[in-house]
């Protein structure tokens, strides 16, 4: 009876008559709409796009959970997930994965956010434009969902309260606001979580979730009149709220001295507080001139005082902006031995001259300068203009981000000394100190753990799974293949594959109608499994200090010039190469090229640099490892890489490894690893944008055509390597553990049965809400908060492996461990179903579609194409590959390669 009531409200509020979505203003192709009950609609298409974003915003957060209720907007956020009147729970997920929609949610202090990624196709679209109507309208909540979901937010909470810098800013909030508005936890605690009733969320989802309290923005590739009617079809008749939705009070700071202090993880941290006004106070634009002005690496005035000098490993300025206020953290990372009085003094030092000595115009120009690209960025950028937009919009002005952009174009040094004047003037800021936790306390090792009989795994245990009609609930539409292969391939007939002089090989991908920056990959590979021992520590600090100046430009000039151009580029040293990501306007992509190879064949090497970085190095080395993750994965490491010597470049350093080798490094040495074996020869680059592949082809030959290193080169490639079964535990001084569990096989992408392993591993644990762990181990037995798989199929050598991992509450390490186990034995013993099957192709083949939708994705795949001598035809062959796929042969491969008494597994288990 109740869900026929249910029903016929549902049809009531959706009988109403509607009337054409009224335009407000439109600003750089982003159109804003209001239907007539209130829902405002912000819409910025793009027809070059392949893939829409799109995000549901309710401007209701945990600054209105109820008094003694925190995390009320947060349980409800998870419980939109549950059903509608129009379908369950389960067929809600299933929905949403067999339409290849990536989707999340998460709140905030001001907002809850629905957000979605998707194919540029409008019956997706569609699709999801009709599930978000329903959940404004008739969720469905049940009290064994919510007895169950509450065990779920609880685990979130741990897992919040186990971030140690995560964990330090809420306690700096609420110190500021006296444990008050902004002062809550957004996730609440689990008292008070625990005292939620289902009347509570209902009456909560019946206050807010209205639509004139939403806005929803799409970005991206979309019909903008084809969305609007969509949109009015399925929100214009739902009726607005009558309660008052923007009444949100929160309690204002005391704004009197006050000291927290944390003790937790592995960074020691000193920081100082402020208050900040609204959002929307102009004077806030001034916070995102200070960040880079104190911070900034190297021109940054707290960088340049405390991190050159030696006095603090590293700083930073952090501006957190709410609706009803904020607050700004400026603080330093210490390493052993360096005084938080001293950094504290330095601190407040610099904030006084801040206030009291006329800033320089050309330190505000470099930022201005810095800053330039950055609209034009977002505004090219579907993911990018979406986020933006939406927090925005929480704030009451969905221009602002780009409003403040032009703000700080037009600032002038005394306008800046002024707003930071009556910024922090007479403010008292909180000091917050987060204290490392003493490493012996906070990590031991057990004994191993014997596997015996019942951990098998052979157990047939049932659990409710998606029943018959709810898998048919919604029909599985399979990717076409045949066109998801044509279109592969005008990708690649539109890609230049080339070699210089040297043997570099080259890929180039013109797009002439691009208006994005130009990018890029560029790798160095040098030396060999042999040549390369004991060489972790010099070639990781090599790695990082070619940034830092050459023998034409300081570390500065080098800064300032890429920014001039609107470009950038960073450097990352990995084992046996570098690897090199830039960014270039049209125009400037020859200049930009000029400025890496500056870089990488004429680093300077200075000893001031040297010193620095080494020194923080060593720092980062003594950082003691406290979190979960981090003490499972180095265990895993610890056991699977023994058979290496401590020189072997395949085996991941411990830290007091890693020093000992740092120690014997000199500048010297530094200039001799370069000199021997960097090189072009052996690497490769890939370049994808609007720029002439001629002149680039021309001008990467003069650049990089006659750079020879002087090393051989041999690619690192690991084998494959039987580990003896082990379930290890491990002690953690966290409250909540995680779990790795691994299957290790000889595989590569090469084998035949490659695309088979990717479906098993698809179906088991890849999605987080809707894989077979996750639906046991999250929704069913409430073990895990987020449980998942990963796969790993190398295309050199064949060490491969699935992972499984997730997080757990104290006391339930073992439990957890075990159900794994079961579902790992199940999907060996008994294969999966032909709709797990169906699914898996359907969803892969999408995900596949939308990494081809992504530039910047594509790109990744050229770089790694010409290392491998491979094109896209090979995503061609493993298109068909799994559309192929048979169950017996997908079942076959999981009972031969799934063996789950030859698991390794290692937890970290929390303190009770």
């Amino acid at each position: 009876m109740l869900r026929y009531i249910v029903f016929v409200l549902f049809v009531f509020l959706f009988s109403q008559a509607k009337a054409s979505p009224e335009l407000i203003r439109s600003w750089e192709g982003i159109s804003e709409y209001r239907l007539e009950n209130g829902m405002s609609i912000l819409f910025a298409p793009d027809a070059e796009k392949k893939v829409i974003h799109a995000d549901l915003v309710y401007l209701t957060g945990s600054l209105a959970d109820p008094e003694g209720a925190s995390g009320t907007a947060h349980f409800l956020e998870h419980m939109m997930f549950k059903g509608t009147t129009q379908r369950t729970g389960p067929q809600l997920l299933a929905g949403l994965q067999e339409q290849g929609i990536q989707f999340n949610a998460t709140t905030s202090f001001d907002r809850t956010r629905y957000s979605a990624r998707l194919n540029a196709d409008h019956s997706k679209l569609d699709f999801l434009l009709e599930l978000e109507a329903e959940r404004m309208v008739v969720p469905v909540f049940s009290e064994s969902d919510m007895s169950a979901e509450v065990e779920v937010v609880r685990q979130e909470i741990a897992r919040a309260q186990n971030d140690p810098l995560g964990f330090f800013n809420q306690q700096l909030l609420a110190a500021t606001w006296d444990g008050k508005g902004y002062g809550r936890p957004v996730l609440g605690n689990y008292d008070e979580l625990r005292a939620i009733t289902l009347q509570d969320l209902r009456q909560f989802h019946a206050d807010y979730y209205h639509p004139n309290n939403a806005v929803l923005v799409l970005t991206g590739g979309f019909d903008l009149d084809q969305a609007l009617s969509s949109v009015n079809d399925r929100f214009a008749k739902i009726k607005p709220s009558s309660h008052a939705i923007h009444n949100i009070k929160h309690t204002p700071s005391k704004n009197t001295d006050s000291t927290i202090q944390v003790q937790q993880g592995g960074l020691n941290i000193l920081a100082l507080s402020y208050e900040l006004p609204p959002s929307q106070d102009e004077r806030n634009t001034a916070l995102i001139v200070l960040a880079e002005m104190l911070a900034g690496e190297p021109h940054g005035r707290l960088y340049q005082s405390l991190v050159v000098s030696g006095k603090a490993q590293s700083v930073f300025v952090i501006p957190q902006f709410f609706r009803q206020g904020g607050q700004v953290i400026i603080g330093s990372v210490l390493g052993q031995g360096q005084s938080p009085q001293v950094i504290q003094q330095e601190l407040i030092a610099q904030i006084e001259r801040l206030r009291e000595q006329p800033i320089p115009m050309e330190e505000l120009a470099r930022i201005q300068t810095m800053r330039h690209p950055l609209k034009n960025l977002i505004l090219n950028d579907a993911a990018s203009l979406s986020d933006v937009l939406s927090e925005a919009a929480v704030q009451g002005n969905w221009l602002l981000n780009f409003q403040r952009h032009d703000q700080v174009e037009k600032l002038t040094p005394v306008q800046l000394q002024v707003h930071v004047e009556t910024l922090l003037a007479d403010k008292k800021p909180v000091v917050g100190y987060l204290l490392a936790e003493q490493e012996e306390n906070s990590v031991s090792d057990n004994a191993n753990e014997p596997l015996s009989s019942d951990r098998s795994a052979t157990s047939t245990k049932r659990y409710s799974r998606m029943s018959a009609s709810e898998k048919a609930a919604i029909e599985l539409d399979m990717p076409d293949v045949e066109e998801f292969n044509a279109y592969i391939r005008t990708i690649e007939s539109s890609i230049l594959r080339d070699k210089l002089s040297n043997g570099m090989k080259v890929a180039l991908r013109p797009l002439p109608d691009s208006k994005d920056l130009i990018r890029g990959h560029l790798n160095l590979r040098f030396g060999n499994p042999d040549t390369l021992k004991g060489t972790q520590a010099v070639s990781d600090l090599v790695g990082t200090l070619l940034i830092r100046g050459t023998h034409k430009r300081s570390y500065q000039e080098l800064i300032d010039r890429v920014n001039q151009l609107g470009a950038g580029f960073h450097v990352m040293p990995k084992r046996g190469m570098l690897s090199v990501r830039f960014a270039s306007p049209p125009g400037k992509l020859t200049e930009v090229l000029g400025l890496i190879a500056e870089v990488l064949k004429v680093p300077s090497f200075t000893e001031r640099e040297f010193d620095l970085v080494k020194r923080q190095q060593m720092q980062a080395l003594m950082t003691p490892v406290t979190q979960p993750v981090d003490i499972v994965n180095r265990a895993l490491r610890r056991y699977t890489e023994q058979h290496y010597s401590q020189q072997d470049v395949r085996r991941h350093l411990e830290p007091k490894e890693m020093q000992q080798q740092l120690e014997k490094v000199t500048r010297e040495t530094v200039q001799q690893f370069h000199r021997d074996y960097y090189g072009a020869q052996h690497g490769e680059v890939a370049i994808s944008g609007n720029f002439d592949s001629e002149e680039v082809k021309e001008a990467l030959e003069v650049l990089f055509g006659n750079w020879m290193g002087r090393s051989t080169y041999e690619p690192i490639v690991i084998m494959h390597n039987d580990h003896t079964p082990i379930r290890q535990s491990l002690k953690s001084s966290s409250n909540s553990g995680y779990y790795n569990g691994r299957i290790y096989f000889a595989a590569n992408s090469k084998s035949l049965e490659d695309a088979e392993l990717f479906i098993i591993e698809h179906v088991l644990g890849r999605h987080p809400l809707a894989s077979r762990v996750s639906r046991r181990l999250r929704e069913q037995e409430q073990l895990s908060y987020d449980i998942r798989s990963s796969i790993r199929v190398p295309t050199q050598g064949d060490y491969a492996f699935v992972s499984i991992r997730g997080d757990f509450f104290a006391g339930q390490g073992m439990r957890l461990a075990d159900a794994v186990k079961e579902e790992v034995a199940r999907i060996a013993n008994f294969g999966i179903s032909q709709y797990e099957l169906d699914l898996a192709k359907s969803t892969i083949l999408d995900s596949r579609r939308q990494t081809l939708n992504n530039e910047i994705k594509v790109l990744g795949l050229l770089s790694k194409q010409l290392a491998e001598g491979t094109t896209m035809e090979s995503w061609i062959d493993r298109n068909n590959e799994y559309a192929g796929a048979t169950l017996d042969g997908v079942n076959e491969v999981a009972s031969r390669y799934f063996k789950v008494d030859e698991m390794v597994e290692i937890l970290a288990v929390p303190k009770l």
